[in-house]
């Protein structure tokens, strides 16, 4: 019960000083090639459906300023919804009953199936969604059927119980509205991936299946915001990896080939990225110290 209480304790005081701790942020904005501020994202936010923060998982400063502009987002759209990639459809009656003070947070945070990094990185998204009264939607198919398409590709589906599709994208959408060069992109990573292994395993999952599950993680996740916006009519923040968003890729391609404006935000540290026109990557580009 005290670790509980200490846990609480310290993400509420982060809560607390995030807008104090980002003050070393660069943000450059694509369409002036310019470095800019908070209030320009917002203001072109106002056109968009969707606000997409593609992160690197281990920024911490990304994170702090992730909540700094969730806060903002909310203050400049009350009507809003929070999208978390590091949220599982499964998830979403419990994250429903959360936001309607069913459960109490201790009960949120005891659930098994979240990142080792939730309670300091993404529950505090969460805890303001639910201040905010913004829905929060669980984005993600489940870990565990992408898992059985990376190691079986699609035919994994025939496995699946009736109950599954709520959670997942269909089979045929997977192979469908994907950018120019994504599949290169990911190919040569997963080839990468592979060459590293000096002894190549033979459980390890091939390339074409390990871009079957990325795929189903894109689709999945466009299909949830696209399904919030129409349910709800309210403006989405969505976070995910930047590696889904950025250069116009997998969710971000896929949200506007299904008829959504989507704002892409890239933010990762400083130097992990020529320096230069960063508008491939983004409309804005935020630039943190990292730790």
């Amino acid at each position: 019960m005290l670790r509980r209480f200490s846990i609480l304790f310290l993400i509420g005081f982060a809560v607390s000083i995030a807008a104090e701790e980002v003050s070393s942020l660069k943000i450059w904005n694509s369409k002036t090639k310019s470095y800019g501020d908070w209030s320009e994202i917002l203001k072109q936010a106002e056109e968009y459906d969707v606000v997409i923060w593609g992160e690197e998982h281990d920024d911490e400063e990304g994170h702090r300023a992730e909540l700094a502009f969730f806060q903002k987002f909310t203050g400049s759209f009350p009507a809003s919804a929070l999208s978390l990639e590091m949220l599982e459809k499964d998830q979403q009656l419990i994250l429903d009953e959360y936001a309607k003070n069913v459960i109490p947070d201790r009960q949120l945070l005891a659930g098994s199936n979240h990142w080792k990094n939730f309670a300091s990185d993404y529950y505090p998204l969460v805890k303001h969604a639910k201040e905010s009264s913004s829905s929060i939607v669980c984005a993600n198919p489940p870990r565990r059927y992408v898992n059985a398409v990376a190691r079986k590709g699609t035919v994994a589906y025939s496995d699946f119980s009736n109950e599954v599709y709520h959670w997942i994208p269909e089979a045929h959408t997977l192979k469908q509205n994907i950018s120019p060069g994504y599949h290169t992109k990911l190919l040569s990573m997963f080839q990468a991936d592979h060459s590293r292994d000096s002894e190549p395993k033979s459980n390890l999952p091939g390339p074409e299946n390990m871009i079957l599950a990325q795929f189903m993680w894109d689709q999945g996740m466009a299909e949830s915001i696209s399904r919030e916006i129409y349910r709800s009519g309210r403006k989405i923040f969505h976070v995910n990896g930047r590696f889904h968003s950025d250069d116009e890729g997998g969710v971000v391609f896929r949200l506007r080939k299904m008829g959504h404006k989507v704002l892409v935000l890239s933010v990762f540290p400083e130097g992990k990225e020529e320096e230069g026109d960063f508008s491939k990557l983004g409309d804005f580009v935020i630039l943190t110290k990292g730790r």
